[in-house]
C-alpha cells in the first residue's frame, strides 16, 4: 500500500514540490503522509510549514474530533482555500459507533476537495493508512501521492550522539568554569609528582581524569594527548584495570570523529581480557550499531545489563540504543527500568517522556515531565528547552535553546551530544 521509506530530506520535498505545483496551476492536491510516530510527524509538519510560508501559503490545521468529524466542513469553515494548504490529523478520532465516522463522511464528501481545488496533507499513522481504504476507498482512490515518513533513526542514516557513551568518571554536572579549574588542579598535581614508579598509578589516573575534562569541554585533541600520555604508564605499571579506562577514553574520541571501526577494534582488544565493566560492553553496543550491526550490538547490550544489572545509567543508555533502532516500545521498558533503579533522576524521566511522546502516548508524556521537574536539581534551562521540545511546540524549544547558548547555559558540544535532543529535534539542530 505504502511507497519505500526515503529519507526525511527527500520526503519533504516530494511534498513541498506537489504542493507548489498545485498552487502554481491552481489544482487540488490530496497528500497521504503516513508518520511511523508523533514526534517524527511534529517535525515533518513544522519543516513543511517552514517552506510553504516562504512560498506564500498559510497552513490551516484540522483536528478532527468527535464533535467535528467532517473534514470538508472544517476545511470550508475555517481556511482561505485560495492561499492556504491544510494539514488533516486524528481521523480516527473521529467518533461514531465504532470510531470510523470521519473515514465515511470523508468519503461521501471526497469530491468536494477536487471541486475547490483544495490542497491537504493528511497526515496518517499506520493504523489510520490501513483504515483509510478500507472505510473511505472512494476518496483512497482520490490521492495523488502517498509518502511514508521512517521511524526516528530506524534508516540508520544517523548514529547515537557520543552523550551516550560511558566514561569510568560519571559525573558530568560541572559547568564549563569549574571544569578549567579542574584541568588547572590536576596539571598542577601532575607537576608535582615525582617521576618515580609508586608514581604511575596516580599519573596515569590524572592522565585519565584529565582527558575526561577536556572531552568536556570538547577540546578532543588535547584529550586524545592526555589518554596517550597515560596509556603508556599504565602499561608500564601493569595497571591493566586503569588502560582499560583510557583506551575506552580512546574508543570514544573515535566514536565522535565518526572512526567507527576503530573505536570497534580497540573495544576488540579491551574486551578480549574478558572485563566484567558493563559500561565498555554496553560502549561496545552503541560503536557496533553505529557500524549497521544492530543485532550484535543488542546482544551486546544485554551483556552489559547482564554484567551490571543495578547500573541505571546502562539501562537508560540501552533505551536510547533502542530507539535509534526504530524500537521505541522496547525502549520504554528499558527507561522504566532506568528509573526503578534511580527514581529521583530527572534525565531518566525526561528520556522516558520523549519515547512515549514518539508513541504518542500525551498523559504519560506529561506524567513524566512532571517528575523530571520535581526532581530536577541545576537542570532547569536544559529541562525547559526538552519539555517544549518533547511536547512538540519546536519553536519555543528553538528559543529557549538559542538563547541558553548565547548565555553560556549550554554549549554547543552539550547539545551535539545529547541522546535527548538529538531525538526530539532530529532533523532541525542544523538550524541552531
Amino acid at each position: 500500500m505504502l511507497k519505500n521509506t526515503r529519507s526525511f530530506d527527500e520526503n519533504i520535498g516530494t511534498i513541498s514540490s506537489e504542493l507548489e505545483l498545485a498552487v502554481r496551476w491552481k489544482r487540488p492536491s490530496l497528500l497521504l503522509a503516513v508518520c511511523k510516530s508523533k514526534l517524527s510527524q511534529a517535525r515533518a509538519q513544522l519543516v513543511l510549514e517552514r517552506l510553504m510560508q516562504k512560498a506564500g501559503q498559510d497552513i490551516v490545521r484540522i483536528g478532527v474530533n468527535e464533535k467535528q468529524p467532517d473534514v470538508a466542513r472544517s476545511i470550508l469553515q475555517n481556511g482561505n482555500v485560495d492561499r492556504s494548504v491544510f494539514f488533516v490529523s486524528n481521523l480516527d478520532q473521529g467518533g461514531g459507533e465504532d470510531g470510523k465516522s470521519s473515514y465515511r463522511i470523508l468519503n461521501i464528501h471526497r469530491e468536494l476537495f477536487i471541486e475547490r481545488e483544495l490542497r491537504c496533507v493528511f497526515w496518517l499513522t499506520l493504523n489510520e493508512a490501513a483504515n483509510l481504504p478500507k472505510f473511505a476507498p472512494d476518496f483512497w482512490a482520490f490521492r495523488h501521492r502517498v509518502i511514508e515518513f521512517a521511524s526516528p533513526h530506524a534508516s540508520a542514516k544517523t548514529n547515537l550522539p557520543a552523550g551516550v557513551l560511558t566514561w569510568h568518571i560519571r559525573d558530568r554536572s560541572d559547568a564549563p568554569r569549574d571544569l578549567n579549574e579542574k584541568i588547572q588542579a590536576r596539571e598542577a598535581l601532575l607537576r608535582q609528582l615525582p617521576d618515580r614508579s609508586e608514581s604511575m598509578l596516580a599519573k596515569a589516573e590524572l592522565w585519565g581524569e584529565l582527558a575526561y575534562l577536556y572531552w568536556r569541554l570538547g577540546e578532543n585533541d588535547r584529550a586524545r594527548q592526555c589518554l596517550a600520555n597515560g596509556i603508556p604508564l599504565a602499561e608500564k605499571g601493569e595497571l591493566s584495570q586503569i588502560k582499560a579506562w583510557l583506551l575506552n577514553g580512546l574508543a570514544i574520541l573515535s566514536y565522535e570523529k565518526k572512526e567507527y571501526r576503530e573505536g570497534f577494534k580497540i573495544y576488540s582488544t579491551v574486551l578480549q581480557g574478558k572485563t566484567r565493566d558493563g559500561f565498555l560492553w554496553m560502549n561496545l553496543a552503541v560503536i557496533t550499531s553505529a557500524l549497521g550491526k544492530n543485532s550484535e550490538a543488542a546482544a551486546y547490550g544485554r551483556k552489559a545489563l547482564s554484567l551490571a544489572p543495578t547500573d541505571a545509567q546502562l539501562w537508560n543508555t540501552m533505551g536510547h540504543l533502542s530507539i535509534w533502532m526504530g524500537k521505541p516500545d522496547e525502549a520504554t521498558a528499558f527507561f522504566k527500568r532506568a528509573i526503578e533503579l534511580a527514581p529521583k533522576n530527572s534525565i531518566f524521566h525526561l528520556a522516558l517522556a520523549a519515547c512515549y511522546r514518539s508513541l504518542g502516548l500525551s498523559d504519560e508524556t506529561r506524567q513524566e515531565i512532571v517528575l523530571a521537574r520535581k526532581y530536577s536539581e541545576n537542570e532547569e534551562t536544559y529541562l525547559n528547552v526538552c519539555q517544549e521540545a518533547v511536547l512538540g511546540k519546536f519553536e519555543t524549544a528553538f528559543g529557549l535553546l538559542k538563547a541558553a547558548l548565547r548565555n553560556g547555559q549550554i554549549t554547543r558540544t552539550d547539545v551535539e551530544r545529547d541522546p535527548i535532543l538529538n531525538e526530539v529535534l532530529d532533523g532541525l539542530l542544523t538550524e541552531i
